[in-house]
């Protein structure tokens, strides 16, 4: 099995690694979108798992900011190049990966993500950093107010103190 690390092209925050030839599709794992791997850049591939996992996990500290200052991905891929295969040589500078050809996706309901913010963080947040996020990806004061109401009545959050929710599991 060969493993490779890709980069979401739709939220362009999140390397993830695929079985390279097993799906034509997969989710990224923080949006949610659907990513057609066949027109992904493979950023690096090896047959060791735990290598690929090694080298996502630089991928992702260089994305986030906290990796080695300097360093673009491009020349993080070259470093690997001449003991493991990489894919493309092409790339947009902005989107970390190759154009994406995709049709707009619908947007998330306000609810769907209220929970992706929480599970981001661990399944628990401060309820006010919660909203602050909220508000930032266009869910509205009233609105925030109304479905957090909505989902501790349903039982998918709770409180376990002031101030605090988390995800019920």
């Amino acid at each position: 099995m060969t493993y490779g690390v890709i980069i979401c092209t739709k939220c362009r925050e999140h390397a993830q690694i695929i079985e390279i030839g097993s799906s034509k599709t997969t989710r990224c794992q923080r949006c949610n979108a659907n990513l057609n791997t066949r027109k992904l850049r493979v950023f690096f591939s090896s047959d060791d798992l735990d290598e690929t996992i090694s080298v996502r996990t630089q991928i992702q500290a260089q994305l986030s900011g906290t990796g080695s200052k300097g360093r673009s991905l491009d020349v993080f891929a070259e470093e690997y190049s001449h003991k493991h295969q990489t894919f493309g040589n092409e790339i947009d500078e902005k989107a970390a990966c190759l154009i994406d050809n995709r049709k707009p996706q619908k947007k998330k309901k306000a609810d769907e993500l209220i929970i992706g913010i929480l599970i981001e963080n661990n399944g628990q947040m401060n309820l006010k950093d919660l909203k602050d996020k909220a508000l930032k990806m266009d869910v509205g004061g009233e609105q925030f107010d109304d479905i957090i109401k909505k989902l501790l009545m349903a039982g998918e959050l709770y409180s376990p103190s002031k101030d605090v929710i988390r995800i019920v599991g």
